[in-house]
């Protein structure tokens, strides 16, 4: 029957989308496989393609790589054991595109392995966020365009052998790295990655890096120097120009990262507020990625021709108690907390924006409750988190006789999370009639389309975030407390 191949797939995809088992149990039930036979097939493939080109005749040279081919795939078959299927985060895998321009700006760059978002530091407290691209070769931090030359931060390639230390902070997902002294123009790189399993990832890789380098140290035998060749230039060419900005790599990541950051437990405890993990500099830096409202506005400006989702008074109110509420350094959190059942809070001081001046910025992350009050439809579709992990980006904008207050945030461990960003306005203007009058706008920037067969998803979480606003509870609290 010429349509039961065709039939066949489509019961797979069907499985694949309404089942609501997790991702691994369904592959292995639509699939008739685990993650070790899979693993143990491939394995089988590369030697039968290393047996069939080991029947020819080949240079001298080749001996040598078949019989690095020959450890390496024994070594392989030592770790396939541990096979298994990785969770869905298909955002790291690098595409070909990226491959290429890759092999374009770093000549002598390796394979990409993977890429993701990310903050970087070269080592004090202004923060980054950009792409983190990972080789077997070496890595590159890249923030991609900016407006601000300030607000550009790229590492250009970075050996793994020019790394001479690196570490995992603890639990936290924040990586530290110390490089050899002359190897680029700043001697430590922090990386903060969006959850704790990324920064184990790469630590054990430039372990494996350290260890393979170790064993080729030792196998050298000493030789007369000769005289560099053309490719030795080169490669000497690439790093001292190391520093010089390349262009940009960011093609396909040009969404929002998380910063997997917790603050204490005993802080929360004793102070009965968040306590800032560090003072990080948002006006050009980390909140550069949320730089941009619906339509291409400026973040700090109202929302032209949208309707508002809520209006409200607040009669004995007045802009100014207003603004230095919300300006409070503890105030923000504990309405968090309290309004959103908030935990993991950390939160920048307010600061004045150098891009925008007179316009506050404040930069918070902390993990939320995901409601579970979706219809079936959706669940069919996804697997709903209890949490999720927030990015959020807080602005004022102080004006005659108003007060505009945004958000733009990303909660990045639900499906499809990192595909937009909600934001949020809230006007606060002076009443003829005394007091304060408010209005307040949600807007879905959709950074990224959804798969065809999850397009039901986006109309439902439209109308998700403006059913429940954070910026009409923000004006309820501020409501409830000068009741």
């Amino acid at each position: 029957n010429s349509f039961a191949p065709v039939w066949s797939g489509f019961a797979m995809v069907f499985c694949c989308l309404f089942d609501s088992r997790p991702k691994n149990e369904l592959v292995s039930a639509c699939c008739g496989t685990s993650a070790h036979s899979q693993a143990v097939e491939g394995l089988g493939e590369m030697v039968a393609a290393y047996r069939k080109i080991a029947q020819l005749t080949l240079p001298p040279g080749a001996a040598m790589v078949f019989a690095k081919l020959r450890r390496d795939m024994t070594d392989l078959e030592a770790l396939i054991g541990e096979a298994s299927f990785p969770e869905s985060r298909p955002w790291r895998s690098p595409l070909a595109q990226e491959q290429h321009d890759w092999e374009k700006i770093y000549p002598n760059g390796g394979i990409l392995l993977r890429r993701q978002l990310c903050s970087a530091s070269a080592g004090d407290d202004d923060w980054f966020l950009g792409g983190l691209f990972v080789s077997d070769v070496g890595i590159a931090f890249d923030t991609g365009s900016s407006a601000d030359d300030a607000g550009r931060f790229q590492t250009g390639f970075v050996a793994w052998r020019d790394i001479v230390a690196l570490q995992k902070l603890g639990a936290e997902s924040e990586i530290d790295i110390s490089l050899a002294s002359g190897s680029k123009s700043f001697s430590q790189l922090r990386l903060q990655l969006t959850i704790s399993s990324d920064a184990e990832w790469i630590e054990e890789f430039w372990k494996l890096q350290a260890h393979a380098l170790e064993d080729q140290v030792k196998d050298l035998v000493p030789t007369q120097p000769e005289k560099a060749t053309e490719q030795d230039v080169g490669n000497k060419s690439l790093e001292s120009t190391a520093e010089v900005q390349q262009p940009v790599l960011l093609h396909q990541l040009s969404r929002s990262a998380s910063v997997d950051v917790k603050s204490a437990p005993q802080a929360l405890a004793d102070s009965g507020s968040p306590r800032a993990h560090r003072s990080l500099s948002l006006d050009s830096k980390v909140s550069g990625v949320y730089n941009e409202a619906p339509g291409g506005r400026k973040p700090f400006q109202m929302p032209q021709g949208e309707a508002p989702v809520g209006s409200d008074s607040l009669p004995t109110m007045d802009i100014s108690s207003i603004r230095e509420k919300l300006q409070s350094d503890n105030w923000l959190s504990k309405f968090l907390q309290e309004s959103k059942q908030a935990h993991s809070i950390s939160a920048t001081p307010w600061s004045e924006s150098k891009q925008a001046p007179g316009v506050m910025v404040r930069k918070a992350t902390f993990t939320l409750p995901v409601p579970q009050d979706f219809p079936r439809a959706v669940t069919r579709l996804v697997n709903l988190p209890t949490e999720t992990k927030v990015t959020s980006v807080f602005r004022m904008h102080p004006q005659d006789g108003q007060l505009l207050f945004t958000v733009q945030f990303c909660s990045h461990d639900i499906p499809y999370g990192e595909n937009f960003r909600v934001h949020e306005t809230v006007l606060f203007k002076t009443s003829p009639n005394n007091g304060v009058a408010t209005e307040q706008w949600v807007e879905v920037m959709w950074i990224a389309s959804l798969p065809w067969t999850h397009g039901i998803l986006k109309s439902i979480i439209e109308q998700k975030s403006k059913a429940d606003g954070l910026g009409t509870r923000v004006v309820n609290a501020i409501k409830k407390s000068a009741a």
